[in-house]
């Protein structure tokens, strides 16, 4: 079993909708919540975790894309007492991106599209002695660029799927 770390939490908003929960380690190093990763790109919330579990062909495509399987185990402090999370590093999450591309995973492919051309963005400006994008301008142009990527249809079906979970998440409250 992995050394469990405190570590503090935010909420990484690309744009409105397409969020993860990001970890800052005691190192100063990033991590993304295995949840939050899977369901970034287009996977069950649970993809990640049962990857782990069963050792899948999956883990081993996603280790040739560099993803190390470096689980970190750790607390955060909340309002209602100390939380666990499972963690992946920032590189892991960039793999699991390309994987879930690899897949057809529109969400996974309109995330890569927007991260790789708003970095492009800044490297060129760079280049032409340009300041680089402020994060409220990386905001628009990757909200830009991901909704170009889908189309009205995979938007739909998004918004579909966020409505069944809201609908189950309030059946089941409503039953107890």
């Amino acid at each position: 079993m992995h050394e469990i770390i405190r570590a503090k939490r935010a909420i990484v908003r690309f744009c409105p909708g397409i969020e993860v929960e990001g970890f800052e380690l005691p190192d100063s190093s990033y991590h993304v919540s295995i949840t939050t990763a899977s369901k970034a790109i287009g996977f069950a919330s649970n993809w990640l975790t049962l990857t782990f579990k069963r050792r899948a062909k999956a883990l081993k495509t996603l280790s040739g894309l560099g993803f190390r399987n470096n689980i970190s185990d750790v607390l955060t402090v909340s309002k209602t007492g100390d939380k666990s999370a499972k963690l992946i590093s920032i590189g892991d999450f960039s793999s699991c991106i390309l994987y879930a591309a690899s897949q057809g995973k529109k969400e996974a492919i309109a995330l890569n599209m927007a991260l790789t051309q708003m970095s492009l963005t800044d490297f060129f400006r760079d280049a032409f002695g340009v300041r680089p994008l402020t994060i409220e301008e990386k905001r628009v142009a990757f909200y830009k660029t991901y909704a170009e990527s889908l189309s009205w249809e995979d938007w739909l079906e998004m918004d579909r799927e966020d409505a069944q979970v809201i609908y189950e998440s309030l059946l089941f409250l409503s039953s107890s």
